[in-house]
């Protein structure tokens, strides 16, 4: 999977040279309000507006000029950090934290000339059930409300055939679901607490049947978004280094994870919220940043733009408007208009393999030096990287125990996959077969932590001596310095009970292989 390159000589310029594919055309401040999700709207003569969640309500701005942003309308609420929008048949729904605001239903067909709206709580049996909520989600006649409500903190169905008085169909509450995606009959549920996405048959709105669920990278899933052709799920997690993630869904037995993202300047500030268009990401995420990342490839994702939008949390984003333009709501800095040029990756992808013996390597790190870009390979010596730029450009892979290799002169291009298939040869390493003796671990059936003890001859010793475990697959799921003569060492707890293999290195000197056994 996707991780970047820390190594001290990269250079790390390539972000703000990504910037011209964001190109700032209006700003509208909002200071001392702050700003949560946006969404889009387009009157009946073609104006474009942007509905921006504010703490204090809805802001309803103009965008018929994108460089003088307008606000025309504002509608009141609950003050509140936390504020949704979405829009069906000419009517938006914004949706609050705040305990009582309910749903406010803005009816925006007399626009650009007037507005009117209401505060929906429920209907019939369940008139004031509907408290609060987290997000919000109206597509097909249908409003789904999450997160929030004396009636469950899971999802909530009403039928919009009427706009103005939706009318609770079914719930889902199985988890607390935290936003959702829905298109057709199924819905694309994130579960926060849970850790995971599930997907849910909605064919039937008064009994919606959970299929399948997924933990996430960070498992702590906070939105997802649908590819155009559905068959890949991207979701955000909303923890410090947690990746943006894209899942191959094509079929629900078999869900499985293509590959991870993270914003190239601040890595450890997790994208927010992912919003697709065609093959690209719109990820508006914390730490100032708002980035599109090319996922026509969704096993290779690459970042292509990325800006500063301040310093907090960029909350939302919308690319969805007719004119193309995308417009983003940071929270403290107010709504920004951009004007994006999408443009394909240049993809480098190929196989790491030992050159003596032909078999592939995990676990090599392969850069594309002077930029933010490298992957490590697969079990199968698989690797997929690349450029948001095309050019002539230096690979350097690398793994312990091999003679590193640096290739230059090779020419990415714009929208083409280049294969590089890397041999690297292995380094002359001494192993200590003789030394029986070398070192002793006990027990070899261990739950929670086991103890290494070298011998007064030991060669390992001497020096910075690395205890290394891997599993049956041979990739590498542990590693620890040595200190002294007797270690008591503590594996990853997270590491499932089987079979793993224990050795030793120091410098050119490396053990036998010794099996162990975590119950």
């Amino acid at each position: 999977m996707k991780k970047y390159a820390t190594l001290s000589f990269l250079a790390f310029t390539t972000p703000f040279l990504l910037s011209a594919q964001l190109q700032l055309l209006g700003h509208l401040p909002y200071a001392p309000l702050t700003l949560a999700g946006c969404w889009h709207y387009v009157d009946n003569q073609g104006g474009e507006w942007a509905l921006v969640g504010t703490s204090a309500g809805l802001s309803i701005v103009d965008l018929s000029d994108p460089s003088q942003p307008v606000e025309r309308f504002s509608v009141p609420g609950l003050a509140n950090n936390w504020r949704e929008i979405k829009t069906w048949d000419g009517f938006a729904y914004i949706g609050s934290e705040a305990p009582g605001s309910g749903i406010t239903i803005v009816d925006l067909r007399a626009l650009p000339d007037s507005i009117y709206w209401k505060v929906w709580t429920g209907d019939g049996a369940n008139e004031g059930l509907i408290n609060r909520s987290h997000t919000v989600a109206a597509t097909d006649g249908w409003l789904y409300v999450f997160g929030g409500g004396n009636l469950t903190n899971g999802c909530v169905i009403a039928d919009l055939s009427d706009p103005w008085n939706p009318q609770i169909a079914g719930i889902y509450d199985d988890f607390y679901v935290h936003d959702g995606y829905i298109r057709g009959n199924t819905l694309y549920s994130s579960e926060i607490y849970a850790g995971q996405f599930t997907v849910i048959d909605v064919t039937n709105k008064s009994n919606p049947v959970p299929l399948v669920s997924t933990p996430t990278p960070g498992a702590f899933n906070h939105n997802s978004w649908l590819s155009d052709d559905s068959q890949t799920l991207f979701t955000t997690d909303e923890k410090s280094n947690a990746p943006l993630a894209s899942f191959d869904i094509s079929d629900l037995d078999n869900i499985t994870l293509l590959d991870t993202y993270y914003p190239s300047v601040f890595p450890n500030k997790e994208v927010h919220n992912v919003r697709v268009l065609n093959d690209f990401l719109i990820n508006p995420s914390y730490g100032g940043q708002l980035t599109l990342v090319d996922a026509s490839r969704p096993d290779n994702l690459i970042e292509t733009a990325w800006v500063s939008l301040g310093n907090s949390l960029v909350w939302d984003a919308d690319p969805y408007l007719p004119s193309g333009i995308v417009f983003a709501t940071a929270k403290n800095e107010g709504l920004f208009i951009y004007q994006p040029t999408y443009q394909h990756a240049a993809w480098l992808e190929g196989q790491v393999t030992d050159a003596s013996t032909g078999q592939p390597i995990s676990e090599a790190k392969v850069y594309v030096l002077n930029t933010i870009n490298a992957d490590t390979t697969r079990p199968d010596g698989l690797y997929k990287t690349g450029n948001a730029q095309a050019g002539v450009y230096t690979v350097l892979a690398e793994k312990p125990g091999y003679a590193s290799q640096t290739i230059p002169g090779i020419q990415l291009q714009n929208g083409i996959v280049t294969t590089l298939n890397i041999a690297l040869v292995p380094e002359a390493v001494k192993t200590a077969e003789s030394l029986s003796d070398a070192f002793k671990v006990f027990p070899t059936l261990f739950q929670d932590e086991f103890t290494i003890q070298l011998p007064v001859d030991s060669p390992f010793k001497v020096g910075q001596t690395i205890v290394t475990l891997t599993d049956s697959n041979g990739k590498t799921v542990w590693q620890q310095t040595l200190h002294g003569t007797t270690n008591r060492l503590q594996p990853d707890p997270t590491l499932p009970s089987g079979a793993y293999w224990l050795y030793l290195q120091q410098g050119q000197i490396r053990s036998v292989t010794t099996g162990l056994v975590k119950r």
